[in-house]
């Protein structure tokens, strides 16, 4: 996928554009382990994946965010000789909780934008009010099964128009070791297939 300088241009939109994003994310205290932190209506997410996307002229740049209350806040991975670890405060964790929420992010822009002007209103929301998911937890151990189930979002936000869709899957997660990776495919409208969207601790 090309990116015709899309990272550049995205960045420039962050900052001309503060008025038609969403102000509920903030970046997490600095240090290497850290993520970007969002509030949403089901708590204080972490991010966990990041792609991007190319459809005909539009640029897509897609997040996914671990949501569940406020379990994900505060959670710090530790490396240990014996793996990867994750622990708040002196709690160790082990497992997800028996279910969680995972918001995936959308943001749209023209390929082709000029820095002079904002996106136009709607941009690729033909593509993107029809977005459904498959999703599977992925583990490297063989004897591991993960069934892949296809979800409708439990809720989308598309607030005033703008570039940005979030939408809410609410995904099975008991027993769920917090070192395996979700993955997500996700499909438009007559089988457009726009890739996988891998998210991990």
């Amino acid at each position: 996928m090309e990116n015709c300088g899309c990272f550049r241009r995205y960045a420039v939109l962050l900052l001309l554009g503060a008025g038609l994003w969403s102000a509920s994310f903030s970046l997490a205290a600095s240090g290497n382990k850290t993520k970007t932190e969002k509030r949403t209506t089901y708590g204080t997410g972490v991010e966990t994946g990041f792609k991007f996307v190319r459809y005909h002229d539009n640029c897509i740049f897609l997040r996914a965010f671990f949501v569940s209350g406020d379990f994900f806040l505060g959670l710090k991975q530790v490396d240990t000789p014996t793996g990867k670890q994750f622990a708040k405060g002196r709690q160790i964790y082990h497992n997800f909780p028996d279910s969680i929420v995972v918001d995936v992010q959308a943001d749209a822009i023209p390929c082709d934008i000029s820095t002079q002007r904002l996106p136009p209103p709607d941009i690729a929301a033909g593509l993107l009010s029809t977005l459904s998911f498959t999703v599977g937890w992925r583990t490297n151990n063989a004897d591991s099964q993960s069934s892949v189930v296809v979800l409708v979002p439990t809720r989308i936000e598309h607030l005033n128009h703008g570039i940005r869709w979030n939408y809410f899957l609410e995904i099975p997660a008991k027993d769920i070791p917090l070192t395996t990776e979700l993955v997500i495919r996700l499909t438009a409208r007559e089988h457009i297939e726009l890739g996988t969207l891998s998210a991990n601790l």
